[in-house]
């Protein structure tokens, strides 16, 4: 396991979510390598071997959390990870679901993240960048109350602040 830590799972309503393993190395690939999904990504190459190696030298890291989202049946249906803790700022990023993921798995898996931040980590502030073409993802950005803080010709570069969190997570919550 991890250096310095060691996460639990939560159970959601919908998901659960729990640390990667590297028996999720050909999920996470097939996710990330999936034409429609990877439009909004950095490119990664369709290369299990190099899968693998990230997801060994992920398990050395003490600034990054790797998570899969998983149903009740314990079947993985996403990732999202939390990389770049400096303090009490992150960077969260890699929200994918496969295809057939129903709303409330989808909305669920992001909450129990963002509880990981914010609640058990610490996080005053997280920072990250969303594609422009992505336009619900940056929707849904906005609903939560982050704020776009600059923006180049691909990306906007969002801040979400502890305060924003505790006070719209309810909210999204209502949604399930």
């Amino acid at each position: 396991m991890k250096n310095n830590h060691q996460f639990q799972p939560l159970e959601g309503k919908y998901v659960n979510l729990r640390e990667v393993r590297m028996d999720d190395a050909a999920f996470i690939l097939s996710l990330r390598c999936d034409p429609k999904k990877s439009r909004f990504l950095h490119e990664t190459e369709n290369n299990l071997e190099k899968q693998i190696a990230y997801l060994e030298r992920y398990f050395t890291l003490d600034d990054e959390w790797y998570f899969i989202i998983e149903n009740k049946k314990h079947e993985p249906l996403g990732t999202h990870r939390i990389y770049n803790v400096r303090g009490t700022q992150c960077t969260p990023g890699s929200w994918l679901m496969k295809d057939g993921s129903l709303p409330e798995e989808s909305l669920e898996g992001l909450l129990l993240s963002r509880q990981v931040s914010f609640e058990k980590l610490g996080i005053k502030k997280s920072c990250y960048d969303v594609r422009k073409g992505n336009k619900k993802v940056v929707r849904f950005h906005k609903m939560w109350g982050a704020r776009i803080v600059a923006e180049d010709e691909i990306d906007y570069f969002f801040e979400l602040t502890d305060e924003c969190y505790y006070k719209n997570k309810q909210y999204f919550r209502d949604m399930l």
